[in-house]
């Protein structure tokens, strides 16, 4: 009979120690204006950390509401390795200050900034402006609702921009969009999100000019709205930051750009990734920021 070979382990010998865990990636996520549920949008960011974290075999933390201060953090603060990032601006912010474009969403909608408006009833090519509605927007001293023009909107003394997010990139849209048309910017009323403006000019009839994104606009437009304006804007990326190694992101943009994304693009609603280009972002600053 075969006698069984048994490996001992010389009495006294250690154990060899397992290798510590690396340390979990970090993923920052700027969905700017979004209009969707926080939980889809969690689960959106989710499925992303799970993708990188499935390339890189390591575990991702995200976190949302990354910002440009975020890019270059304090020796005490979180380091970021890759950020998802919506806004263009912040884009070229990031590539500016060393990020890495790692890929580029595929756009199924034509992202960008659009003008709406309310129709006027009979009178097709003019939109409604002033009126007693716009007391809500405490700007009721603009006298009764008119129709006007498309062309002769823009040089309207009683238009009115209901804009979203003081500050936000939409809202630099709007001022840099409407420069264009005419000297003299409008009266502008904030409120906190793009669903507000419509809420307001379609629930309470407000005949102001709203500044949204295409998410909101369609809508707005297949149920009868007008849309004075559509200035397209690059769309989101995916981008490393500095020091994360050639390889990884070689193996990130791959996997996004591949069929290993496709529960991300669901999250998403996107058709897939390209590789992408950095100049469209840094064009676009560079048109934003010109006087």
């Amino acid at each position: 009979m075969a006698g069984a070979v048994i490996a001992l382990t010389p009495a006294g010998a250690a154990t060899p120690a397992p290798a510590p865990a690396a340390a979990p990636l970090m993923l920052g996520v700027q969905n700017g204006l979004a209009n969707e549920s926080q939980l889809a949008m969690d689960n959106a960011a989710q499925a992303l950390a799970d993708l990188i974290g499935g390339t890189a075999g390591r575990s991702v933390l995200w976190k949302a509401h990354f910002t440009a201060k975020d890019a270059v953090p304090s020796p005490a603060e979180t380091r970021y390795d890759f950020a998802f990032v919506k806004p263009p601006n912040l884009v070229a912010l990031l590539l500016a200050k060393g990020w890495t474009l790692v890929a580029t969403a595929k756009d199924p909608f034509g992202f960008g900034t659009d003008f709406i408006a309310q129709p006027c009833p009979g009178h097709p090519g003019q939109v409604l402006l002033g009126g007693p509605s716009m007391a809500i927007l405490n700007v009721a001293e603009l006298g009764p609702a008119r129709c006007v023009a498309v062309d002769k909107v823009w040089t309207a003394t009683d238009a009115v921009l209901l804009v979203p997010a003081k500050g936000s990139l939409v809202d630099k849209m709007a001022t840099r969009l409407w420069r264009e048309h005419g000297a003299a910017m409008p009266r502008v009323v904030h409120v906190d999100t793009q669903n507000a403006v419509t809420g307001l000019m379609r629930d309470m009839h407000v005949s102001a000019i709203g500044v949204v994104t295409p998410l909101v606009s369609k809508p707005w437009v297949a149920n009868g709205g007008v849309l004075l304006q559509h200035a397209p804007m690059p769309f989101w990326a995916m981008l490393a930051a500095p020091g994360t190694s050639p390889d990884l992101i070689a193996k990130v943009r791959a996997a996004l750009t591949g069929p290993a994304a496709a529960h991300a693009d669901k999250a998403l609603h996107i058709p897939g990734w390209q590789a992408g280009d950095a100049k469209p972002y840094l064009a676009f600053q560079q048109w934003l920021e010109a006087k």
